[in-house]
């Protein structure tokens, strides 16, 4: 707590001598506390501010996050400002780190002419951030809007974050570069947890395994390993495997414990996922990932966006899931794929995924990826282009009413009670990770290795591992890095 010691005895001195903190009400007030000018800054810091006028001698700040303030509670900020600045009287925090949405509570104190004035009952709800810095990224397309934070005047923006508008478009709302040697957990939830339904990946997502998530040189590496190098000696994939309470799956169920049987193994290998759900999720905005994509055959890296509702059906992806970037190596070949995923049935899972095969050495050098979404279009470019677009003009183009092989989606009911963009037409979250397999990224055809499982198949796992358990050097290319990730208003 911050505390001005001193001028909070004086005042509550003043309280107890004058009965009062302002003027009696049987004196007319001559002086009314201007209304406070807050400011929050992107990623962190805000400050409180009142013009200066002459008589004034000192100004004080009140404050609590996200909680009513108690009366007159001194808050978790209590900060006496004794000198003016630029011809105002200004509070300032540089470290705490406010999100769209949340709220400030507060009252303010002034001292005008020897006699102790207030302002009650504050209330500030964070819509925007007034970052005095500017910043510009060259547009992916032309249909992309020039990425600039501004202040002062501004086109309106239709972005959403943390259920709070933002006035402005072209605004920076989330920046995560990497920087330190841990991710920050205001921002993130690593997952700890055993992949299920509906893809089935034939790893564990653990947040303990320093090899498998790195942080450095402003970057974060994620690298998959064996799960018995990582348990060593005397462990087994016919073992039990209990989270404990830190899992982030689902409670006792089998996302956070594990007893194979006859047919079934642990996950032979480890990866990392990591996600700003319950942290920070939008609806439109341009996001934006500069990354270096694995080489290795059989693994997925993730950059995708989640629904925080599942309010159209809450397993197979009824709710939707965007995925701004992924890719798939066959060989010497690499495919590049984005796009939407409206359900996990092999005949809808791919039918709003757009690929491109690509000439672009993805996994030897950084490149761009960037995904436009407004309520007229959703894009997806590489670098500077684009190269996956989805329109909806009329109400029959709607998800709702595709058919594949005659038939609507099995959830069609409840996406009927949405717009025509439904299921993507709520907030989502960041979600970033690495997986290997599965039932739903690699289709039972020809590759250039022989795949070793049949998707859906009960020995899938065990038939995976079989195939790859005496490969040492098969995860030498698996490496996913990823430089930074940006997301701005529309």
């Amino acid at each position: 707590m911050v505390t001005g010691i001193m001028t909070n005895i004086v005042f509550f001195a003043l309280v107890i001598l004058l009965g009062v903190v302002s003027p009696s009400s049987t004196t007319p007030p001559s002086y009314e506390v201007p209304k406070a000018t807050i400011e929050v800054y992107y990623p962190k810091g805000f400050q409180v501010s009142i013009p200066h006028e002459e008589g004034i001698t000192l100004f004080a700040f009140h404050g609590k996050l996200n909680e009513e303030m108690d009366g007159l509670e001194a808050g978790t900020w209590a900060r006496d400002i004794v000198v003016p600045k630029n011809g105002r009287w200004t509070f300032r925090d540089r470290i705490t780190r406010l999100q769209l949405g949340d709220t400030l509570y507060y009252w303010t104190y002034v001292i005008y002419k020897g006699l102790g004035y207030r302002e009650d009952d504050g209330v500030y709800v964070v819509k925007e951030y007034f970052n005095t810095t500017t910043t510009s990224i060259t547009p992916a397309s032309s249909t992309e809007p020039s990425v600039t934070k501004t202040t002062g005047s501004c086109s309106s923006a239709v972005t959403i974050v943390n259920g709070a508008p933002v006035r402005c478009a072209d605004q920076l709302v989330f920046q995560e570069n990497f920087e330190g040697n841990k991710l920050d957990s205001a921002k993130w939830t690593v997952e700890r947890r055993i992949p299920r339904a509906p893809s089935h990946e034939f790893c564990l997502y653990l947040d303990d395994v320093q090899d498998v998530l790195k942080l450095s040189n402003g970057k974060v590496r994620l690298k998959p390993i064996s799960t018995l190098e990582h348990f060593g000696p005397g462990f087994s994939l016919k073992s039990s495997l209990q989270l404990g309470n830190t899992c982030t799956g689902k409670l006792n169920s089998n996302e956070c414990s594990v007893t194979p049987n006859v047919i079934t193994i642990i996950p032979p290998y480890i990866s990392a996922q990591f996600s700003t759900k319950k942290k920070f999720s939008f609806k439109y905005g341009l996001v934006e990932v500069r990354a270096k994509m694995p080489h290795a055959m059989w693994v997925t890296p993730q950059l995708w966006l989640e629904p925080i509702d599942p309010k159209y059906g809450d397993s197979n992806y009824n709710s939707g899931q965007m995925r701004i970037a992924q890719t798939r190596n066959d060989g010497g070949q690499t495919d590049l794929l984005a796009g939407l995923i409206l359900n996990s049935r092999p005949d809808w899972y791919s039918f709003k995924l757009c690929l491109q095969r690509t000439a672009h050495n993805l996994s030897q050098e950084f490149h761009t990826y960037r995904m436009l979404w407004t309520k007229d279009v959703i894009t997806f470019s590489l670098d500077t282009e684009e190269y996956c677009r989805y329109e909806i003009k009329s109400e029959e183009e709607s998800f709702k009413n595709l058919k594949v092989f005659g038939q609507y989606l099995p959830n069609r009911n409840l996406l009927q009670g949405g717009s025509k963009w439904a299921p993507f037409d709520q907030e989502f979250y960041l979600r970033v990770g690495e997986s290997i397999g599965g039932f739903s990224d690699f289709h039972d055809g020809v590759w250039s290795e022989k795949k070793p499982w049949i998707n859906t198949h009960p020995r899938a796992m065990l038939h995976f591992r079989n195939a790859y358990q005496s490969n040492k050097t098969w995860l030498d290319r698996a490496d996913f890095e990823i430089d930074y990730i940006k997301v701005f208003s529309v």
